[in-house]
């Protein structure tokens, strides 16, 4: 049986989707925490300061929970009627408002040193504040990021970019951890049954195989019971048995049935012992010229021998008459 796969539940895809969502949610929120969670400070990013307004002194055109992007650096005289991000900003009345949004008025130098006139737009409240003092002039706000922030830090926004993905992430994960149960419980169901079908072909094969055992057994008894017996040595009393003699038949006639059966294995006997015969005349007429030959070469080898060893024992001063 071929090993099957179980599909991935759309359950667990989905809880794994989530679980994605949780981790971005999370850092988000503690990146905007960590960046928002003091009302006087303006985290910079490549060359920009960011500003979450608190209140609603420059509405309508600035609206509360508004981010102001701001670009560093202080205003020109170029730049009158702009918004710019101050610290540490106290009103003529003594009111102290931190760092803030106001509307950029005027370049006053006072006491060969310069000032900056800040307003607000729905106050009549103004400000004189030292250059230092100067974030930055406000180029963009955003009002549905600054809505996002503030909301990233409250109890609701905790519940909506933490709570709820953590809930879905842990619902679709434990029904794709069920939906894989099932499907390894209908894997393993389908596995004993391939098993016991198995088992069950196993069997009836074995059962085949033993009936075929016990069929050649029975051709092999009833092929024994039909072939009389060849041997030599089996006498005439294991033929001519009491039982056949006292049924009334004739000892003769038994004899005669035996020589019978025999004939036919003799003349088998016959037959083999005259092909071997020939065959061995033939290996002889085969043979023959080759023995001859060999008896021929033998001699010459002999009489080359004696005539080598006549010469070398004659000496140089002998002639021949």
């Amino acid at each position: 049986m071929d090993n099957e796969e179980t599909r991935t539940s759309p359950c667990k895809v989905l809880g794994i989707i989530f679980l994605i969502i949780l981790i971005l949610s999370t850092a988000f929120v503690v990146l905007v925490h960590i960046a928002f969670k003091n009302e006087n400070v303006t985290p910079s990013v490549g060359g920009y300061s960011l500003y979450l307004i608190h209140d609603d002194y420059m509405s309508p055109k600035i609206k509360k929970n508004s981010l102001i992007f701001a670009t560093n650096g202080k205003p020109s005289q170029k730049d009158k009627g702009k918004v710019v991000i101050a610290d540490d900003v106290s009103g003529k009345n003594g009111t102290t408002y931190g760092t803030t949004a106001m509307r950029f008025v005027d370049l006053v130098n006072e006491d060969n040193e310069l000032y900056y006139e800040l307003k607000f737009d729905n106050s009549e409240d103004s400000t004189m504040v030292k250059g230092n003092k100067i974030v930055g002039i406000a180029n963009y706000q955003f009002e549905l990021i600054g809505k996002i922030i503030v909301l990233s830090n409250s109890t609701l926004g905790y519940v909506i970019f933490i709570g709820i993905p953590a809930i879905l992430m842990i619902i679709f994960l434990a029904l794709g951890k069920h939906s894989k149960t099932k499907q390894l419980a209908a894997v393993e169901r389908r596995h004993e049954r391939h098993q016991a079908d198995t088992e069950n072909t196993e069997e009836d094969l074995q059962s085949s195989f033993d009936d075929f055992v016990n069929e050649r057994e029975k051709l092999h008894n009833i092929h024994q019971e039909s072939v009389p017996d060849q041997s030599s040595d089996v006498k005439d009393s294991e033929i001519l048995n009491e039982p056949l003699i006292e049924e009334g038949v004739n000892k003769d006639d038994l004899v005669e049935m035996k020589q019978d059966l025999t004939k036919p294995t003799n003349s088998a006997i016959e037959e083999l012992m005259k092909i071997l015969e020939e065959e061995n005349a033939k290996l002889k007429e085969l043979e023959l010229p080759k023995a001859e030959k060999a008896v021929q070469e033998a001699q010459d080898r002999h009489e080359k021998t004696v005539g080598d060893t006549v010469n070398e024992t004659k000496t140089p001063g002998d002639k021949t008459e």
